[in-house]
């Protein structure tokens, strides 16, 4: 046990307070305890009491003495160690939290991968073809390429999924109706119809028609003009108008032809319309053969090529471009009355030469307008 009055444990003293001469005492007067203040919380410390203790006291359950700022030390590291163990315990929650968040998300988005893989299966399957077909090109780069995009801790990482397995399904048939297009623009060029049916199709046609109607006119003229019928001037003047209605006859057989081309031509185009809508309007599960529509083409030109001249002669049909009487009449105008007869006992309208029968006279008098055809 220690001793008592102990001034350096206790702060207490047995020294007398007082004295002087005579055996009289003087009270001592102690300065006011010095005070230390916690800057952080404002506690405020002072030293313990100094002082005697009375003889014989037990001072062995008496805390030793603790100055001010020895107080105010303590103070500051028990709150330090106080902060220290919330503070610990705060981060410890925190990561305890963090990671429970990143679980929940890698799951959470996990799932959601999964769940839209699988909506883009039932999506391809719902069009009849096997989705492992697409997986590689379109399902698994669009589906990569949405996670990536997904922020870290999403609270809904579903959400950068959603319609996607439409939008695969839309990529992958937009790139088959792509290709079909294309294949089709390999195989009909803008130009297609115009170069399968040219414009020169119909030429050996109106040559024959034009042939077929005036030729025959143009050597009843020359025989006319050799028998006599016909002077030089009134063959000019037949001739000439043979070769204006030859001419018109010409055009309007240009046009009917013209009118013939345009239509099959647009058949053609019609059905290169018909091929375009069909790769336009493909399904994923559908088929589409491009050569289908090139070998039809192909047929429908054959077919418009080798009938063009029946489809003019149809567009024809019996006009006659000319006729011998009306370019016998317009030489006669011309040439005025004329006596064929060349010489006595001869007649050129006579099949024999000799002179001019009653017939022939009769003939000579009703006029070139009654002539019949040569």
């Amino acid at each position: 046990m220690r001793g008592i009055n102990h001034q350096e444990d206790f702060g207490w003293s047995n020294a007398p307070r007082g004295g002087g001469k005579g055996g009289s005492s003087v009270q001592q007067v102690q300065p006011p305890p010095s005070q230390y203040v916690d800057p952080v919380n404002g506690m405020v410390f002072t030293d313990d009491p100094t002082g005697f203790l009375p003889f014989g006291t037990d001072v062995s359950n008496m805390p030793p003495y603790k100055s001010g700022s020895q107080k105010l030390n303590e103070e500051i590291q028990a709150r330090q160690a106080q902060e220290k163990s919330t503070s610990d315990a705060a981060a410890a929650k925190a990561a305890q939290d963090a990671a429970t968040a990143k679980s929940t998300f890698e799951t959470s988005k996990s799932s959601a991968y999964t769940n839209a893989l699988n909506e883009a299966i039932r999506k391809f399957q719902a069009q009849g073809v096997d989705p492992a077909q697409y997986m590689d090109k379109y399902i698994t780069p669009t589906l990569n390429q949405a996670q990536s995009g997904i922020q870290d801790l999403s609270p809904n990482p579903g959400a950068a999924y959603q319609g996607i397995g439409d939008q695969i399904l839309a990529a992958a048939l937009a790139d088959k109706r792509t290709a079909a297009g294309n294949t089709l623009n390999s195989i009909f060029s803008p130009t297609y119809a115009m170069s399968a049916i040219p414009d020169t199709i119909g030429d050996a046609s109106v040559a024959k028609i034009l042939g077929e109607q005036f030729d025959p006119l143009n050597q009843q003229l020359i025989n006319a003009q050799k028998r006599g019928t016909l002077t030089d001037a009134g063959y000019g003047a037949s001739l000439s108008a043979l070769n204006q209605k030859r001419s018109a006859a010409q055009s309007t057989l240009q046009s009917l032809g013209s009118n013939i081309i345009a239509s099959d031509r647009q058949g053609i185009s019609d059905l290169i319309g018909r091929a375009r809508d069909t790769a336009n309007n493909l399904t994923l599960g559908s088929m589409f053969d491009p050569t289908t529509f090139s070998a039809e083409a192909g047929g429908l030109t054959a077919r418009d090529l080798a009938g063009f001249e029946g489809s003019l002669r149809n567009a024809v049909g019996g006009t006659q471009f000319a006729d011998l009487t009306d370019l016998l009449n317009q030489g006669g105008a011309v040439q005025g009355a004329t006596n064929p007869v060349t010489g006595a006992g001869t007649n050129p309208l006579s099949p024999t030469g000799a002179g001019p029968t009653q017939e022939d006279l009769d003939r000579r008098k009703r006029g070139l307008g009654t002539t019949g055809a040569f």
